[in-house]
């Protein structure tokens, strides 16, 4: 284990505080070696978005194959489980005015982890890591624009790299893959499915990033003194703006 998870969770807490709790996500290659964990999947089949946002507003441990996160084929498809539908192309084309084109446009343009690879994934608090002795992939936040501002200029100014983002608009659980594949912290923006039935807030957005990323990220914070709400208003040193219409009715 590379971490102390638990004081992780408890210093992300601390110094982000995130929408929701701190969530890791483990993927594995080796379907034995998932059902030794004796998961609990989703008490129904869902989205891969719900189930994210579940273990992150409810504080569930969730272990999940397919089938359990097949709500949603865009999900199932990203995670390398499942491969979408076979008529799914005609029901964008008749249903939601998408051309043949655009649809292949869509399709290429998800991130998406190698069809087969892997089998199962185990969705859970990042301080239940600890409890496990092993180490997540990535570890996933809902956090608002500031939030995101400072987990994202932490490890730049921990690293010099650009974290990356891109978004077709209708797939916003491709952030587990687009941020596994890449190595790097990749933010995005919910879409319509993950508001629809995952419950994102309208100042919601949301971030992965590695665990040794996060160190890096949250390291840098500590040791320049920035926290959410991140300390840089300066109005709060200045008297009123003597040219402001709301002065004259407060001034002495």
């Amino acid at each position: 284990m590379s971490f102390e998870y638990d004081k992780m969770h408890d210093e992300i807490d601390k110094l982000i505080k995130p929408k929701g709790t701190p969530v890791g996500i483990k993927l594995f290659e080796s379907e034995e070696e998932f059902e030794r964990l004796k998961a609990s999947p989703p008490e129904r089949m869902l989205a891969l978005c719900q189930v994210l946002k579940l273990v992150s507003i409810y504080e569930k441990s969730i272990g999940i194959k397919g089938k359990d996160v097949d709500a949603c084929v865009v999900g199932s498809y990203v995670l390398g489980f499942l491969e979408p539908p076979a008529d799914l192309e005609r029901r964008w084309i008749e249903g939601f005015s998408y051309t043949r084109e655009k649809f292949k446009s869509l399709v290429e343009g998800v991130h998406s982890l190698p069809m087969n690879k892997y089998k199962a994934a185990f969705i859970a608090p990042l301080k239940i890591f600890h409890l496990k002795k092993f180490d997540p992939d990535l570890i996933f936040l809902t956090i608002n624009s500031a939030q995101a501002y400072l987990l994202l200029v932490g490890y730049f100014d921990a690293t010099g790299i650009k974290p990356e983002s891109d978004f077709n608009g209708h797939a916003a659980c491709e952030i587990v893959a687009a941020s596994l594949k890449s190595g790097k912290p990749w933010l995005t923006i919910p879409c319509g499915g993950a508001r629809a039935i995952a419950e994102a807030q309208d100042d919601e957005l949301w971030l992965a990033m590695t665990p040794g990323d996060m160190s890096k990220t949250l390291a840098r914070l500590k040791s320049v003194g920035l926290k959410y709400p991140p300390p840089i208003i300066q109005m709060l040193m200045r008297e009123p703006d003597p040219k402001h219409p709301l002065t004259y009715l407060i001034r002495r």
